[in-house]
């Protein structure tokens, strides 16, 4: 048991010195795409959370619009009878 928790922290601290390395060595360049994705992809989450609250708020008027019309027909039902 020993070993394995051993092995498991041993590679887990060499990936961490090689990728400060690989960072070093190569100036940040490889982490380069990694930040340019994280920026597009916090550009698209905020134009679906825009595009989710337009939703809301389109759906709040939506939702009274079919009140009043359920309201009408109801009325209607009720007067024919």
């Amino acid at each position: 048991m020993f070993k394995l928790i051993f092995r498991f922290i041993s590679l887990t601290l060499f990936i961490i010195f090689l990728t400060i390395g690989l960072a070093f060595w190569k100036g940040g360049e490889p982490f380069r795409v990694l930040g340019e994705g994280t920026v597009i992809v916090g550009e698209k989450l905020s134009d679906f959370g825009d595009f989710v609250d337009g939703l809301v708020n389109g759906g709040k008027e939506a939702r009274k619009t079919y009140d009043k019309l359920r309201e009408v027909v109801e009325l209607d039902k009720t007067e024919k009878k």
